[in-house]
């Protein structure tokens, strides 16, 4: 009895490694999915040759500002003007990145944005409205745009025919102004009909890497590498600028924070923009080392408005000079850059560049 049982085991062994095997799975690898817009090599900038020229440069300065001594006022006191009333009675509207920690970015606990460059939106609205304005009121809108075309979101001559020539730019939303990081440059003048604020930030450039990947504190350490910047803006002017003498090979995104996914993704070596806004993506990602290039790129941001609307940009400037003036620009700068990086355990850079001085055109 036992006999057969264990040849009946036996018949079923030989059975089972006899049976037929399943068909060789194929290995298959997710699909490669890169950002909307992305270009390899980068977007190369459209020369201006008008900025090319001393008489295109004083023409279209971007640093020649307006007066607020000359801005019009009512028998109360109060600022006027046609830009002004328009915006007291239909609301303000601003064009802010969503995307730029420390700068701006919503916050994922209260909702509400928050940031430097927030901190002087609020003053330029609470002075605009008066005192019963606080965050959250309708009055003020704010309209979050990629890097790459957010001065197209400004009311201008030069804007509207733009709109009118590609059918794509229809649903680029109109603002009033833009606060989003915006380096002053003669090109911009030229293409949008810009004028600036006075500056409200100075930087310089950085570099992001991933930690634990081979250390490189320059571009030229990163020959032959992929280096990541927003598309029409100075820094991917600056790495295709760059690119013959460090052999680094420049990509680029409509929006900076597309290049951190690219970086976490290992599709990119580095990301190479204002020192800022990687101190913010450092902040999304502490997995990553952030290189102070002081001296290299970077520039002076302002409040991009219409050289349209002269009584706005009189009244911003007021707004800022204020802020100078009572120290309130360089709290707000000193919280988001250098006490919220301390409190993130993050490497706390130098001090903060200072501002120039500022050059009004009247």
């Amino acid at each position: 009895m036992r006999a057969r049982a264990v040849t009946a085991a036996l018949a079923l062994l030989l059975a089972g490694c006899s049976a037929p095997t399943g068909a060789p799975q194929e290995e298959r690898a997710a699909p490669l999915v890169l950002p909307y817009g992305y270009a390899d090599p980068g977007s190369e900038a459209t020369p201006i040759e008008a900025c090319e020229t001393a008489e295109g440069r004083l023409e279209f300065d971007p640093r020649r500002t307006l007066n607020p001594a000359a801005l019009g006022r009512d028998a109360a006191g109060a600022p006027v003007g046609p830009t002004l009333d328009e915006i007291r009675r239909d609301g303000l509207v601003v064009g802010v990145s969503q995307t730029t920690p420390l700068l701006s970015r919503r916050n994922q606990v209260t909702g509400e944005m928050e940031g430097y460059e927030l901190d002087i939106i609020h003053r330029i609205a609470t002075e605009l409205f008066g005192p019963g304005f606080a965050p959250g009121d309708p009055r003020l809108r704010l309209v979050t745009m990629p890097t790459g075309s957010r001065l197209l979101a400004l009311r201008t001559g030069k804007n509207d025919a733009a709109r009118k020539a590609d059918p794509k730019l229809a649903e680029v939303p109109e603002v009033h102004m833009v606060l989003a990081d915006v380096t002053l440059t003669c090109g911009r003048v030229y293409t949008h009909d810009v004028m600036y604020s006075a500056p409200y930030l100075t930087t310089n450039a950085g570099l992001l890497t991933r930690t634990g990947a081979e250390r490189r504190s320059s571009l030229a350490d990163l020959s032959g590498r992929k280096v990541c910047a927003a598309s029409a803006t100075t820094s991917i002017a600056d790495l295709l600028a760059l690119r013959p003498s460090t052999g680094i090979l420049p990509v680029s995104v409509p929006d900076s924070s597309e290049c951190l996914m690219l970086l976490q993704r290992g599709l990119v070596d580095a990301i190479y923009t204002d020192f800022p806004i990687l101190q913010g993506l450092q902040l999304q990602d502490p997995g990553t080392t952030l290189v102070d290039l002081r001296g290299q790129g970077g520039g002076q941001a302002g409040v991009a408005m219409s050289k349209d609307h002269p009584d706005l940009i009189r009244f911003v400037n007021g707004v800022l000079e204020r802020m100078r003036a009572d120290g309130s620009l360089a709290a707000s700068r000193d919280r988001w850059f250098v006490d919220e990086v301390r409190a993130a355990g993050l490497d706390v850079p130098g001090p903060p560049l200072d501002l120039p001085p500022v050059t009004y055109a009247d």
